[in-house]
């Protein structure tokens, strides 16, 4: 599977950050949330926490793969779902996302 690293744009075009997909932080109440959905636990232990998390990664990772099938490599904040925005654990005035393969 190939990594796919995001970069975080701000208003003026600079580029706040890059992260890896799976490194990007998830907002805690998202994951205790979908910890409930899926396994009914409200303190997930590592095991649910990891699933968890993969799962999400893996929303955001088939959203960001039909982008590149079109060969889109840069989204602005708008274009991403809200329901994928929310889930980010990011402060900020993002503008944009470039996407990247390594």
């Amino acid at each position: 599977m190939r990594d796919i690293v995001l970069g975080f744009l701000n208003k003026q075009g600079k580029m706040l950050f890059e992260r890896k997909l799976t490194a990007i932080p998830l907002k805690e109440e998202v994951i205790i949330l979908r910890s409930i959905e899926y396994f009914n636990d409200p303190e997930p232990c590592m095991i649910h926490r990891s699933a968890v998390m993969k799962r999400i990664f893996m929303e955001f990772g088939e959203f960001l793969n039909q982008n590149i099938e079109k060969g889109k490599f840069e989204l602005l904040w708008d274009e991403i779902p809200e329901e994928l925005r929310k889930i980010i654990d990011i402060n900020g005035d993002i503008e944009g996302i470039c996407i990247k393969i390594r």
